[in-house]
Formats: structure tokens, sequence, C-alpha cells
């Protein structure tokens, strides 16, 4: 796997700006929720949505990056075609994790059906096995891909098709569909990981644009359904339930299990939990998280929660959100060792005492500096249980009311 590219954060969806009109008419409007949630919905969620579609559409179309990419394997383009599609899927990946802050309504519908058809890493973890057992069947007249489970399809499937150059199936020796597949050549099987990965990636842009269209007025309207102003109240507990996921997916799932100082690691730490390993691109992840959390909060250029904050009159508890969520940012900027890295680190090296005490003292220079980013991101989400919800006037998600870290 290409651990040399974790540090380089793919680019994230672009944050809608605002001509000078519009910031005249913000900085003379009178706050309100209503214009903040209309706000929301309109400058970061829908644009979230639509940008999500587009990227995804592109990656899967024909004569797309992975179309080309396929084309091209066992040619002299082979190798330009692989790093334009690997670049392609980080691009693409960026816009999924937008979207991970803010899973309600069509999201969260049908057990986050369509959420998970793009990326079900919050669900469950890949299944590699059933992705190997996946490019078998593939080949097969009747192959539907909606009939695999949601951790065998969406973009850490991919990944772990494009990425991944151990062609060797992950399967028990006893499980049939791949006892001979180790005996194919290179080119045929690359070909059949190929295959099975455009019918992942029609599926998941296919589900990113159907959560986009939920949202508009041709489609299911759901932003009018948000945005009802009887329903206010559920609005501002829908979105607290979304960037929530700071909490739960960020802090929990993807910095505090895998480093061993989350409960739900049973060992010195677990490697194999990380998001993103075979592309390295487990902190660039983490950063669009991130990032799209700052921007909800903030609004971009319009109302966002900080607004709300201000208006109950605690200017310093918007401040400190404001300075923690930028704090946790630049800090991944700074980091240089990809998380999987590290995650092995601390489990080969016996590192977990250092890990927990660069956890708990985050602001303190360390080797270690994924277990210090997640002191950082805990900072935020402490806020977000305490001082966010009450001034708010929302609940803390069910899951979140405890801590195992």
């Amino acid at each position: 796997m290409d651990s040399s590219r974790d540090p380089e954060p793919s680019r994230a969806p672009a944050p809608p700006t605002a001509d000078a009109g519009q910031e005249e008419e913000e900085e003379t409007q009178e706050f309100s929720t209503e214009a903040m949630l209309a706000n929301l919905v309109d400058a970061v969620i829908v644009p979230n949505y639509e940008t999500l579609a587009e990227r995804t559409a592109d990656f899967a179309a024909d004569g797309g990056p992975l179309a080309e990419h396929c084309a091209a394997i066992g040619t002299d383009a082979d190798d330009a075609a692989t790093a334009t599609v690997q670049d392609a899927w980080r691009d693409a990946m960026a816009a999924v994790q937008a979207t991970e802050m803010h899973v309600f309504g069509p999201a969260a519908d049908n057990s986050e059906a369509l959420r998970k058809r793009v990326l079900s890493y919050a669900d469950a973890p890949l299944s590699t096995c059933g992705v190997d057992i996946s490019v078998v069947l593939a080949g097969e007249a009747d192959f539907d891909i909606r009939s695999r489970a949601l951790n065998q399809r969406g973009y850490g499937a991919l990944e772990y098709l494009l990425f991944n150059d151990d062609l060797t199936h992950t399967c028990a020796p006893q499980v049939p569909s791949t006892a001979d597949w180790n005996d194919l050549d290179e080119s045929e099987r690359r070909l059949a990981r190929c295959a099975l990965a455009q019918d992942i990636a029609q599926d998941a842009a296919e589900a990113a644009a159907d959560l986009a269209r939920s949202w508009l007025a041709d489609g299911d309207d759901y932003r009018a359904t948000f945005l009802d102003s009887e329903a206010i109240d559920a609005a501002l507990q829908h979105l607290t339930d979304g960037i929530f996921a700071l909490d739960l997916l960020v802090k929990d799932r993807k910095l505090g299990i895998p480093t061993g100082i989350h409960d739900d690691c049973s060992g010195s730490a677990c490697p194999e939990l990380v998001e993103s390993p075979y592309a390295a691109n487990s902190l660039a992840n983490i950063r669009a998280n991130a990032a799209s959390f700052k921007t909800l909060f903030e609004g971009g250029e319009g109302f966002g929660f900080d607004d709300f904050i201000v208006n109950e009159d605690f200017p310093d508890v918007a401040e400190r959100f404001r300075v923690n969520t930028q704090a946790l940012l630049d800090h991944i900027d700074g980091i240089d060792t990809p998380l999987h890295e590290q995650v092995l680190a601390v489990e080969s090296e016996g590192r977990a005492t250092e890990c927990m005490n660069a956890f708990a003292n985050p602001d303190t220079p360390t080797e270690l500096s994924a277990c210090a980013l997640l002191g950082l991101v805990k900072r935020v989400t402490d806020d977000l249980k305490i001082d966010f919800v009450t001034i708010v006037g929302v609940s803390v998600p069910g899951g979140a009311q405890t801590d195992n870290d």
C-alpha cells in the first residue's frame, strides 16, 4: 500500500462564496433561526450533495478516469492512467467525506441505504474477502452489484480495488469462489478487478444522484420539509445529529478505536480498523470531515451555529469552537506520518502509553501526532456535548452520551 500519500489531503468541496451584495445583506440582516437553517441548507448541505453527485458521476462515466484506467491496463499508458484514476478517487472521496457531517433526512432513511452505497465505513469495516468474491462473480452474466452486501461496495471497495497492488485474494482457502483466483495471470486479475470497480462506481454515482435530487424541488423536495416553520426544533435536532459525527465517527471510529484509546479496541491498537489504509487517505478523510463541520458551524458566508450562540449571548463559546476547530485542521496539515503507520507503531513498538499521553496533552509535540489529533478533536466534541446542546436547546444523540476514551 502507498503510505506516502496520507498527509496530502485531496481537495474538499470549496465552501460557497458570496458576492459583495450578499455580504452586505448578511451584515444587515437580523439573525433568526429560520435564516440560519435556510443558509445551511442552501449554502452548505445541498451544494455538498451536488458536488458529491457531480464527482461520482464523472468518476464512473464512460470515458471518465475509471474507464480510461481499465482500458489502459497492460498498455504503455497504464501507469499514467492508474495515477489519474487514483487522484480522481481522492477528489471524489473528499466530496463523500464532506457529506458525512450531515447524515439525516434522505441520507438516514431506510437504514442509511443511499449513504452506505456511497460509503459504508461508518457502519462496518470493508469485507475484502467479499469484494474478492464479487470480482469473480462479476464475470457471470446474471451478476448484479445490488445483490452484494453494502460493506463490499462504495468508495471503500473502490479504494481496495484501485490502490491495493497485492492481487492475492483475502479469503480463507475453503471459499470455493476464489479457489482458482491466485492461479490467473496478473493482467487477467487486474481487468476483472477493474470490471467490478466500474459496477461499484456506477452504483455509488446513482446513490449520490438520488441523495442530491431528494433535496430539490423537482425531486423529493426534502428542503421544504426540513425548513417547515412548524418544525424548527426538529430541524435543529437533525443538524445536531449530523454534526455529532465529529464525535461518533471521527473521534471514536476513525481515531479512538484504531489508536487503541477507545474501549472498543481490545488490543493496544487496532490498525485493521483504520479507514482508507490502501490509499493512505485516512487523514485527508478526517480533514474533509472537520472542514465540513467547520463550514456547518460557521455557516460559510451566512448565518451558522456560531451566530446562533452569539445571539444567545455566549460569544466566548462561539469563539472557542472556531479556535479549536481551526487548531485541529492546522494540526492535520502539519502531520507527516500516515495514520496507519502511526497505529502500527503503537501496536508493534509498545507505544500505547505514549499515545495516551499525546491524547491527554495534545498541545505537546509528539511523534504520535494522530493520538494528539484525537485529543484536539475531543476538545471540540466535549463542547458539543455540554455548551452547544445547552445553548441551542437540543439533545445529545444517543450514541454520544457516554465517552469510552
